[in-house]
């Protein structure tokens, strides 16, 4: 296992910059995920922990030493990518023990730690087979086979799941998350995918635009975005965003509809001055209901069936708001709704730097 710190990391690609300064720790043992959209940057990150790029600028160090002039094969570390990358002319039992080959490792160890590996992930059956015969699901779990048999000091996977349907999806996220239970070793995670984020991670990273927008647990950077793009990304449906502005004691909207917060929260937030502000409600913070018991009523525009729930899609004043229900809710496109937003439930970000404001 390895702690892995990074700091002061930026990456340059000619006159791109990919990487701004990311400065971040990741504890020995650590299920840690690095999430965003397309061309944040995270995967470059993950091949600057591999050693298969080097950084522009900054340190990067294993147990408080620094790698950045070891190879990756000096690092002792397994990286599974988004391809599985298995030689299609070997069976999965050469697939596996191929690491071990190559190390010169005695033939009555190679077999014992295959065999070891083929029965944790499930795949002794499929031992005499070539990969050509086996399912995504299977060939995954053998390009894992190939890394844990290694059984290096830290585990790097680039977007590994993104080539499987999405039932197989789930299947691998549960195999993961319990096999680095049996495992404990400091695995690194890349995906795009926040759902994946949120399920497997002790600890997550959400980077945009090669900067670090948030650190935490899943629970954390769900209840407390850091600002509108951390907001906006996690979650499903997302955040719903509104304009409105801060009068002391609430958040007034265009319909002088004004949400008063109570308690410690509007303590923290008394001495913040009057002006714009960006309302953030979480889609399942909207409690839908006949108009007459609402505090507010909007205009249903498209409801959505996902099975155990259903998202309504609303006209609340001309602003589109999302909003999660039970399957069995009962309304139509062009009927109206009541809205109930619980005010303590809000988030407010600053609209000029996006910022969580309380």
């Amino acid at each position: 296992m390895a702690e892995v710190r990074l700091t002061g990391i930026t990456k340059q690609f000619g006159e791109k910059g990919v990487l701004r300064g990311i400065d971040l720790t990741i504890a020995e043992g650590t299920f840690f995920t690095l999430v965003g959209p397309s061309g944040c940057g995270k995967s470059t990150l993950l091949n600057l922990i591999a050693g298969l790029e080097s950084p522009t600028s900054g340190e990067i160090l294993y147990d408080g030493a620094p790698v950045n002039d070891l190879a990756p094969k000096e690092r002792d570390v397994a990286v599974v990518f988004q391809s599985y990358a298995l030689y299609p002319h070997m069976t999965v039992y050469e697939n596996i023990a191929f690491p071990l080959r190559m190390k010169k490792e005695p033939s009555v160890e190679i077999d014992r730690r295959v065999r070891e590996v083929a029965e944790l992930l499930g795949l002794a059956p499929l031992l005499p087979q070539r990969p050509g015969s086996l399912s995504g699901g299977q060939r995954q779990r053998v390009a894992l086979g190939r890394a844990i048999v290694r059984k290096p000091r830290l585990f790097l996977f680039d977007e590994p799941l993104s080539n499987l349907d999405a039932r197989l999806r789930i299947e691998m996220r549960s195999e993961l998350k319990q096999l680095h239970r049996r495992l404990k070793t400091t695995m690194i995670y890349v995906t795009h995918d926040q759902a994946e984020a949120m399920t497997l991670s002790d600890r997550m990273a959400v980077l945009h635009q090669g900067t670090l927008q948030q650190e935490g647990t899943p629970k954390e950077i769900y209840a407390r975005p850091a600002n509108l793009f951390v907001a906006e990304f996690i979650g499903s449906p997302p955040m719903n965003l509104l304009r409105g502005r801060w009068v002391g004691e609430g958040i007034e909207m265009a319909e002088g509809v004004v949400f008063r917060l109570t308690g410690e929260r509007a303590e923290r937030l008394r001495d913040v001055p009057s002006g714009e502000v960006v309302l953030g409600i979480r889609p399942e913070d909207i409690r839908l209901s006949r108009p007459a018991e609402g505090e507010m009523t909007a205009e249903i525009v498209l409801i959505e069936s996902i099975g155990a729930e259903v998202w309504v899609e609303l006209n609340w004043g001309g602003r589109t708001v999302r909003a999660t229900a039970p399957a069995d809710f009962d309304g139509a496109p062009g009927e109206r709704v009541g809205l109930t937003i619980e005010s303590n439930k809000i988030h407010l970000f600053d609209p000029e730097t996006g910022r969580r404001i309380d």
